[in-house]
């Protein structure tokens, strides 16, 4: 199975993952319906790898796949954050992967003060990112 570490050394890519995967999570019903669980190829080795996210990203790109377009024959949601591309076959790796930067995203929010928390993004509250040059950790003591 694949795996990446993922630093995250800047708060823009955290709220960009995090945004990207809320954001599709009303899709990730209708593209995984019918689906118990997806498939992925044997990979040919072990595959892993550090990735450092010290700097603004572009916005995410989201992109979903139909099965009869895949080449997994399973449908696809695939999420691309700095270089970091992220593709789930089923709800529940879907799930995982909202869990996973739902968490990250609460990290960062507690590391650096620009960073609304989840409760504040979901009432209307948006990052800044002008004045970011290193964590806050007073907040996290806060």
């Amino acid at each position: 199975m694949p795996s990446v570490r993922v630093r995250l050394a800047h708060p823009q890519p955290a709220y960009e993952a995090y945004k990207a995967w809320t954001g599709v999570a009303d899709h990730a019903d209708r593209v995984f319906a019918g689906t118990e669980s997806g498939t992925v190829p044997e990979p040919e080795g072990a595959v892993s790898g550090h990735l450092r996210l010290d700097r603004p990203v572009p916005p995410a790109v989201v992109e979903t796949l139909p099965a009869k377009l895949s080449p997994t024959r399973a449908p696809q949601l695939r999420v691309s954050v700095g270089g970091l591309l992220t593709v789930v076959t089923d709800k529940a790796a879907f799930t995982s992967q909202l869990n996973l930067w739902t968490t990250a995203y609460r990290h960062a929010a507690r590391r650096w003060a620009n960073l609304p928390s989840v409760e504040e993004l979901a009432a209307g509250a948006l990052p800044r990112f002008g004045d970011v040059t290193a964590p806050v950790l007073a907040k996290a003591a806060a």
